[in-house]
């Protein structure tokens, strides 16, 4: 009789949806803006090098959680033996956490920092001085990053933002800085 009393009241709670007694009303707000965006920015880092930014950000409150994906590749060489071939790159993934600031009913700035795994392809030595480089001539590296990123969005509803980032990885490999904008979309 007890499980079917607790497992009425519980389908009850679930349905009716309300909050339990022991959360603070205060402590989960959802304003107008959704809680969990997809985004993806092309911009151009330190090195003049073209960058594809794309990333997954849960807002909190005035916090925010993001997973983020930056990839700046070199210009592929233009003849047929290097096409389809490792070129240099510089690609991190990271986990960021930071603070949302609201200017206006539709502004936020977001300043976040956490870790990054960083991967850079180079060149390796050539054999013979002068001799074309090969795929097995290039080498990856790897460490750990610390990102800083400082963005800015415009929401034009609950599902489309446009944003403009400011980002910084030190690392002891290469450290790169970069700018992007693109756009932020809505899902929950």
């Amino acid at each position: 009789m007890k499980k079917y009393v607790i497992l009425i009241s519980t389908a009850l709670g679930l349905i009716a949806g309300g909050k339990a007694y022991a959360q603070d009303s205060d402590s989960l707000e959802f304003e107008e803006y959704n809680n969990l965006y997809i985004q993806v920015e092309f911009g151009r880092n330190n090195d003049k090098i073209n960058m594809l930014q794309g990333g997954i950000t849960l807002e909190m409150g005035k916090n925010y959680y993001k997973i983020k994906v930056t990839s700046a590749v070199e210009p592929k060489y233009k003849t047929k033996q290097y096409l389809g071939k490792v070129h240099p790159e510089i690609s991190d993934i990271s986990l960021i956490m930071g603070r949302s600031f609201k200017l206006m009913k539709y502004q936020r700035f977001h300043f976040g920092t956490g870790l990054s795994a960083v991967t850079h392809v180079v060149r390796g030595n050539s054999q013979i001085p002068g001799a074309p480089p090969q795929e097995e001539n290039y080498k990856q590296r790897y460490t750990v990053g610390l990102p800083v990123e400082l963005r800015y969005s415009f929401n034009f509803n609950r599902n489309i933002a446009i944003s403009c980032t400011g980002h910084i990885n030190a690392n002891p490999i290469k450290s790169f800085t970069g700018l992007s904008a693109g756009i932020m979309l809505g899902l929950f």
